[in-house]
């Protein structure tokens, strides 16, 4: 099976070191059974890109990362366990040092609305956050993101839980009037899965994946790895004593395991 997945968009883009080492885990773990695998990296596409080349069922991309919607399942692959507990619905603030005293008195979303969002072309929060009334700013490419925050093209960009501390230490030398802003959460329900194309390879490829994935949840394996990436990044956030503004995820299809409590995050662990 030839697992080629997505490269970083540059390098500065660690955001699925945790993704990549819990699929090659449960590969590993699957090649008793499934045989051999090779696990390489594709050439650079952002995320536009990478969901072309998976409904195109090119060879050039054959397992991608990203958050679950009724399009997607309708003509992808997916397995249906979120890689990293829906950690990543979790959304603290890159801002300008600045904003931080406009957003010291801010405590529900109407009064979050105020502030202008900055993220990528494609990314599927855009449709999330439009949803709850969120004026969207996008960039083309990943850095420039940050530079446009910097510039003040944006006042807030929203990070998950997952990626912002690294982020910020990849970033605040270039960039020294930002930070991670101090007091709030914002929340909502991202169940990012592994997906594979819609043919029998791909098929196959998820159920290989899955029967991975729930070895390792059984065993213990899953949270050993959840925990040595994200238990240090979650206490350093101070998740539990920020304020958190939720808003709803309209695209979410039905086949979401919600009731499956142990494949989710709970803030106030």
């Amino acid at each position: 099976m030839r697992f080629v997945y997505h490269a970083p968009e540059s390098s500065s883009d660690h955001r699925y070191k945790y993704h990549w080492e819990i699929l090659k885990t449960a590969l590993d773990l699957t090649t008793k059974k499934f045989g051999p695998y090779s696990f390489a990296p594709s050439e650079v596409f952002n995320e536009n890109q990478q969901l072309a080349e998976m409904k195109n069922r090119s060879p050039k991309l054959t397992v991608m990362i990203r958050e679950t919607n009724k399009v997607y399942e309708s003509e992808l692959t997916s397995v249906k366990i979120p890689i990293d507990k829906n950690l990543i619905g979790y959304r603290v603030f890159l801002i300008e040092k600045k904003t931080q005293k406009e957003l010291n008195n801010v405590n529900s979303l109407k009064q979050l609305l105020t502030f202008s969002i900055g993220q990528g072309t494609g990314w599927g929060d855009i449709s999330i956050l439009k949803n709850a009334g969120f004026n969207v700013l996008t960039e083309d490419k990943y850095n420039d993101l940050f530079k446009s925050l910097s510039g003040g093209k944006f006042k807030i960009f929203p990070r998950g839980v997952v990626e912002v501390l690294e982020e910020y230490r990849q970033f605040k030398g270039k960039y020294t009037n930002l930070m991670i802003e101090k007091n709030l959460l914002l929340y909502y329900p991202l169940p990012t899965y592994f997906w594979f194309h819609n043919s029998p390879d791909g098929l196959l490829m998820a159920r290989r994946v899955e029967e991975g994935l729930r070895f390792m949840i059984k065993t213990g394996a899953y949270r050993k790895i959840f925990d040595k990436h994200y238990s240090k990044v979650i206490r350093e956030l101070d998740l539990k004593d920020r304020t958190m503004i939720e808003i709803s995820n309209p695209d979410l299809p039905n086949s979401v395991p919600f009731d499956r409590k142990e494949l989710w995050y709970d803030s106030a662990e």
